[in-house]
């Protein structure tokens, strides 16, 4: 498999696409959140082909490696590029994992584009559907919280990068690695990183839980001080037949936080389904 592949959107962005593992197999298509690019999967991205999956990381418009335009940056144009890679790389009976605002552009896909590809769906310490108080949603975050991240982003994005890396993990993890983690978060267009916020905080995704038909595991972290461990065990009642997978010892930032389980819970769940 070729570890890089180049997409171009149907309104001419081109999206960097990070490939590893098998040429054939299950494809577990893993997509990164704000505001952070596929990098924060390179765990996942060596680890899971040893099981047989082929892996896909798309970095998100204006994000890591992918162009930088001066729109799009909200729910249905994201949910428009995932159709776009699934279609250009020739993907079906993916497993989709979504992370954090990735899960919000995942749940999009499914409603705005039927889940066509996806036999399965993994929502990862989900921004979904909506990450912020609202009518409807009174789960996530306090709405000024957000107020306050994009100001700071605005601001001060170093000392913002820094501050959202020691809040997304429970657990120590070295200098280097927060150092490099940070980093990722100032790898992406600050409009970008300043639309998608404000995007995150405008929209929500309560009507699109309807469309998911697809077996779907939900996986969080106790300790979460991004998505509420509550938000989540709240859209696992909205969604009663998925898996709930809890992980005792994590933030946001399970993948890292509980690495090894993160990845043989990904692994299972992307065998087990048909």
């Amino acid at each position: 498999m070729k570890p890089m592949s180049w997409v171009t959107t149907d309104d001419g962005v081109t999206l960097y696409v990070h490939q590893s593992g098998p040429a054939r197999g299950r494809t577990v298509l893993l997509l990164h959140g704000w505001p952070l690019n596929h990098r924060m999967f390179d765990r996942q991205l060596a680890f899971l082909p040893e099981s047989g999956l082929r892996c896909a990381a798309p970095d998100l418009r204006g994000f890591g490696r992918s162009h930088a335009p001066s729109g799009g940056y909200c729910c249905d144009r994201l949910a428009d590029d995932l159709r776009d890679v699934i279609n250009s790389l020739c993907l079906d009976e993916v497993i989709l994992a979504g992370f954090s605002s990735g899960a919000a552009a995942a749940v999009r896909y499914m409603s705005r584009h039927g889940g066509k590809g996806v036999a399965g769906l993994a929502l990862i310490s989900p921004a979904t559907p909506s990450l912020i108080k609202r009518d409807g949603w009174p789960f996530g975050l306090p709405p000024e919280q957000l107020d306050r991240l994009i100001q700071h982003a605005g601001l001060d994005r170093p000392q913002m990068a820094a501050t959202f890396a020691r809040q997304m993990f429970y657990r120590y993890h070295s200098p280097e690695y927060m150092s490099w983690f940070a980093n990722l978060a100032m790898d992406g267009s600050l409009s970008a990183t300043l639309s998608l916020a404000r995007s995150l905080r405008d929209e929500d995704q309560l009507e699109d839980l309807p469309y998911i038909r697809v077996p779907i595991a939900i996986m969080y972290g106790v300790h979460d001080r991004i998505v509420p461990a509550e938000a989540s065990l709240q859209l696992a009642a909205a969604l009663p037949n998925a898996d709930v997978i809890r992980f005792e010892k994590s933030g946001h930032g399970l993948f890292q936080d509980e690495a090894e389980r993160f990845q043989q819970e990904l692994v299972q769940f992307a065998l087990r389904v048909p």
